[in-house]
């Protein structure tokens, strides 16, 4: 437990950071894990062509982020996408799920795993 809340505040704490963060956005977090033999170097490549093909197809204004540990264990990491609103993670999903994105059906295979995530609406505090 005390694991899945140091992910999640680290996750949120990206999100505040992130120059992304509008009004009402939503953040989707994924809790992943390196396979082996591959390095955060992988995830970057592999995540900079998801986003470059979302932006594209669904949106300009997805942002996305890999979050890695600087203590314990570091084959964890997280990926956090944020998107303007409810409606374009939406769009996103559905275009993801359509025949246009085959290319990105299998693009992290062998290269992570992810176990878990959760899909959080950020409203800032005034």
């Amino acid at each position: 437990m005390k694991k899945f809340v140091s992910i999640a505040m680290f996750a949120l704490a990206m999100a505040f950071i992130s120059n992304s963060v509008f009004a009402d956005s939503v953040i989707a977090a994924y809790t992943c894990e390196l396979e082996e033999g591959k390095e955060e170097a992988d995830l970057h490549a592999l995540n900079g062509k998801w986003l470059k093909w979302v932006r594209a197809n669904v949106n300009e204004n997805i942002e996305s982020a890999v979050g890695t540990s600087i203590v314990g264990d570091q084959t964890v990491f997280l990926f956090v996408d944020t998107y303007p609103d409810l409606n374009t993670w939406a769009a996103t999903q559905t275009a993801l799920d359509g025949d246009a994105a085959s290319e990105l059906k299998n693009l992290f295979d062998g290269v992570s795993k992810c176990t878990s995530n959760r899909l959080w609406k950020m409203t800032p505090t005034k």
